[in-house]
């Protein structure tokens, strides 16, 4: 049993060249990612009402966490882009409850050593807003949360053995590798995910927006966003031609069926 000899500087350089080439090699499934995430950094073009600050610190975590979702995917470490998009999807339902409330004992609670702390009633009553207001945003980032819980959130060994390979019997053995192994078709399912999922997001900001006028729109903001969405759809169509797909649908449907 031998893995990979890698160097820390190794990674380093290996990880940045995989960046570099995402756009030649995922085309316009990393620029339709790549866009939507750059676009969630700056459609906002000013915040009206500043008592609402807290909307922009669970902001900027859905960012962050956006980015390193988006190279995490193409640096083929699929369960890290799993587990920050569900820091994204956390700190968005964060963002949007934020912008219809001032009242700072909504999102936290000190615990009796005055250290901040974020008790489950509180999730519940975000949860609940959320539902009774944008039920079908609610329901897309519950759903988003239930399908990463139950596939990456938590070791397993249909993930494992993405950085584990048996060798050819004329050089027997096994290798343990830092990178997953490269798959093109689930990387491009990756992207258009992050890409699909951000759409949703920002449209559940603009929609709590309209009602507690929290912050203006960037002046090309419609232009952008319909050449964005339009190419998302495109890919979707493209994705859902592809033979993995169908072969994924009948799976599901003996699984039903079972």
């Amino acid at each position: 049993m031998k893995e990979k000899e890698y160097t820390f500087e190794d990674i380093i350089d290996e990880e940045k060249q995989l960046v570099i080439d995402a756009p030649i090699k995922y085309g316009e499934f990393w620029g339709n990612s790549y866009g939507f995430v750059i676009f969630m950094n700056r459609f906002i073009k000013s915040i009206d009402d500043i008592d609402k600050f807290l909307f922009l610190t669970f902001l900027s975590q859905v960012k962050k966490h956006l980015t390193l979702a988006l190279f995490s995917t193409v640096r083929r470490h699929h369960v890290q882009a799993n587990m920050d998009m569900r820091q994204v999807l956390e700190a968005s339902s964060w963002a949007a409850y934020v912008m219809a409330f001032r009242e700072e004992n909504k999102f936290y609670e000190n615990d009796t050593s005055g250290n901040l702390c974020v008790p489950k009633v509180l999730k519940e009553k975000r949860n609940k807003w959320l539902n009774e207001n944008y039920q079908i945003k609610s329901d897309e980032i519950k759903r988003n949360i239930t399908l990463i819980n139950e596939s990456t959130a938590h070791s397993n060994i249909a993930y494992a053995f993405n950085n584990f390979k048996m060798r050819p019997t004329d050089n027997p053995g096994f290798e343990l590798q830092f990178f997953d192994h490269e798959d093109e078709y689930v990387i491009k399912t990756n992207l258009w995910s992050i890409a699909n999922i951000t759409m949703g997001l920002i449209d559940l900001f603009i929609g709590v927006n309209q009602t507690h006028k929290v912050f203006k729109l960037a002046d090309d903001f419609k232009d952008s966003y319909r050449q964005l969405i339009e190419l998302n759809n495109k890919l979707k169509s493209e994705m859902m031609a592809h033979k993995r797909y169908a072969e994924s649908l009948k799976i599901n449907s003996v699984i039903t069926k079972d």
